[in-house]
């Protein structure tokens, strides 16, 4: 009878030691704490440089931590960059706030025209945007900015309707090639962009005759290392117009555009 007794509590005490234990938490029951990784140091005396590639041929940049700034109740980070910046993530990230969080990186500035000859001058205000967060699921959308710009090009007024989102895409447990064993995190920036050109057929009356359908315009694939940053970015720009042969409407940039362009980081430094 006592060994009977005996296999009882020693079975109740192996159950109830599972049964506590199967969490993943400690022998106190607590829950391990996350792991947090940062994409972005943004700590003083830092700075990156960047050999760029493009069609137009090859150039470098350089950007460093300038300061800080308060906006709304936050403190941002001001980057500076050497001019003229020719790349860009670092013309975006130089020219605007940033500033993070365990797993988002924020910016709060804004967007110029893309890097297309000819194309009309444009500013997109940036308002507290996500470009990463790596606690969100790959192909999650992040931030969304839509609005329409009216702008006179060649005196013919210009409707341009624009979509600013940032996705997350995938993260890199063991990196990419030069930073192989460090944990990569992926997101895009992808502008997509439609243009209506009002033309005025009888007095008083305008019709908008569509000159770019809307598109991505440009897809922009940015990598930052853990406790690195920016490594590597990739952009395409791509576009085509309506024929707009028979319609006496003559535009100062190109028709079309297919080009690649690609900013790999060559030395950094991350301050204390």
């Amino acid at each position: 009878m006592k060994t009977k007794y005996i296999s009882i509590l020693l079975i109740s005490f192996i159950v109830f030691s599972c049964s506590t234990n199967d969490d993943g938490g400690d022998d106190n029951g607590t829950d391990p704490e996350e792991q947090v990784y940062n994409y972005f140091p943004l700590s003083a005396n830092t700075y990156w440089t960047y050999d760029n590639e493009s069609d137009q041929g090859t150039t470098r940049d350089s950007m460093y931590v300038a300061g800080t700034e308060e906006l709304n109740g936050f403190t941002y980070t001001a980057l500076g960059a050497q001019e003229p910046a020719t790349s860009f993530m670092v013309s975006l990230l130089s020219q605007s706030l940033l500033r993070t969080t365990d797993s988002d990186l924020i910016i709060n500035g804004e967007l110029g025209a893309p890097p297309i000859d000819g194309f009309p001058e444009i500013t997109i205000p940036l308002e507290d945007v996500v470009l990463y967060s790596s606690t969100a699921n790959n192909g999650e959308v992040l931030s969304e900015i839509t609005g329409e710009i009216l702008q006179v090009v060649n005196d013919i007024p210009l409707i341009i309707g624009y979509t600013i989102s940032t996705v997350q895409e995938e993260t890199l447990e063991n990196g990419i090639d030069g930073f192989t064993g460090i944990r990569v995190l992926v997101s895009k920036i992808v502008v997509n962009l439609s243009v209506g050109a009002e033309i005025e057929i009888i007095p008083g009356t305008v019709l908008t005759i569509p000159v770019l359908q809307a598109q991505d315009v440009v897809v922009e694939t940015s990598y930052y290392a853990e406790e690195i940053g920016l490594v590597l970015s990739e952009s395409l720009i791509e576009y085509q117009l309506e024929d707009l042969s028979g319609l006496g409407i003559d535009l100062p940039f190109p028709s079309e555009d297919s080009r690649t362009a690609t900013q790999i980081i060559d030395t950094y430094e991350i301050g204390n």
